[in-house]
């Protein structure tokens, strides 16, 4: 019977990714499947741990990785079974990790992590600089690639593989072959007394249809003493990135890029659409609650948005008028969402 039930999924899951497949996580234990075609919740899997955050998929679609547990676990989600393969036990005994920043490579068999290392002495703690760690997916033996600066929240692996960026106060460019920080380009640590620094929290990562990773910031300008916001666009695929200035701040949390890259949409209180192109903004809808993160349909045409309620919320990226409202299993509060690669 159970032999029939996976069956049955694997089918039934090969036929939706026909439509297009996201996921994300939610209080108090589980990872849920969106089907974004249908605009309904395909599928719910429990996980062992507490509050998913991270959110990482394989590349064939097969597997999710997250962090559970106030971000200290690190756990396989097998989605053609819906459980829980395993858990990867990369903490060392006497330490406590928190995990901040979580990539996965191209052939799906290698995990980069960022960690906060403790050790837990007998009557101290002792904070060791945070770490770069890959992990072999297979064995979850760990090996140490870099050190790097405090406040990194999200780890990217270039198309070529040879670079990992590491988004922090400033975003840190570490070679894999040498295991060192190579290149830095400047946000909050700005070279010159003329430029403001770029402040960006970098905890909602949704660049699967454009491969733009792009994050809101907040500066003020040292000559004129204005406050401006923009946005932070990073290529993902060459680690280039561009500075978008819109102007007068308004309070965001996250955004994401259109699949053209022809447009941006940002949220927190209200919804804005930006035209990229034009570098500026072209609509704002206000929500009826404060929205952490969004993601968009493969066709640019529908936006996904949820965060600090249990609901996803449809849009339409023409209008920002609202589709529909779908209601969840639990609140998502800041996990991530990710939409699933196409199999």
């Amino acid at each position: 019977m159970k032999a029939l039930l996976t069956f049955a999924f694997t089918v039934a899951l090969s036929f939706a990714q026909e439509s297009e497949l996201y996921v994300l996580g939610v209080h108090p234990h589980s990872i849920v499947i969106f089907d974004g075609t249908r605009n309904e919740i395909a599928g719910q899997i429990q996980t062992r741990g507490r509050a998913p955050k991270e959110l990482v998929p394989s590349p064939d679609g097969k597997f999710v990785y997250t962090t559970t547990d106030g971000r200290a676990k690190l756990e396989v989600v097998n989605l053609e079974t819906r459980s829980i393969d395993r858990v990867l036990e990369i903490t060392p005994p006497g330490y406590r990790l928190t995990i901040y920043g979580l990539v996965l490579n191209g052939k799906g068999d290698r995990l980069y992590v960022h960690v906060k290392p403790v050790r837990e002495l007998i009557d101290r703690y002792v904070v060791d600089p945070p770490q770069i760690w890959s992990v072999d997916v297979a064995t979850g033996k760990t090996q140490k690639v870099a050190e790097v600066p405090q406040g990194v929240a999200a780890l990217v692996l270039t198309k070529d593989e040879r670079k990992l960026i590491a988004w922090g106060r400033d975003l840190y460019y570490i070679d894999v072959a040498q295991n060192r920080i190579t290149d830095t380009f400047p946000l909050m640590n700005q070279p010159s007394p003329t430029a403001g620094a770029l402040n960006t929290l970098a905890l909602f990562i949704q660049f699967e249809r454009s491969g733009i990773f792009s994050i809101p910031y907040y500066t003020r300008d040292p000559i004129t003493a204005k406050d401006l916001m923009g946005l932070v666009n990073l290529d993902v695929a060459n680690g280039k990135v561009d500075v978008v200035e819109l102007g007068s701040p308004i309070p965001l949390y996250s955004a994401v890029v259109s699949p053209d890259r022809k447009h941006a949409y940002a949220v927190m209180n209200q919804l804005l659409a930006i035209d990229l192109e034009k570098k500026r903004i072209t609509q704002i809808t206000d929500l009826e609650r404060t929205r952490y993160v969004a993601n968009i349909s493969r066709d640019g045409k529908r936006l996904f948005v949820s965060g600090a309620a249990p609901f996803i919320h449809v849009y339409d990226t023409a209008t920002l008028q609202l589709i529909k409202t779908i209601e969840l299993p639990g609140d998502p509060s800041v996990t991530s969402f990710r939409a699933l690669p196409a199999r």
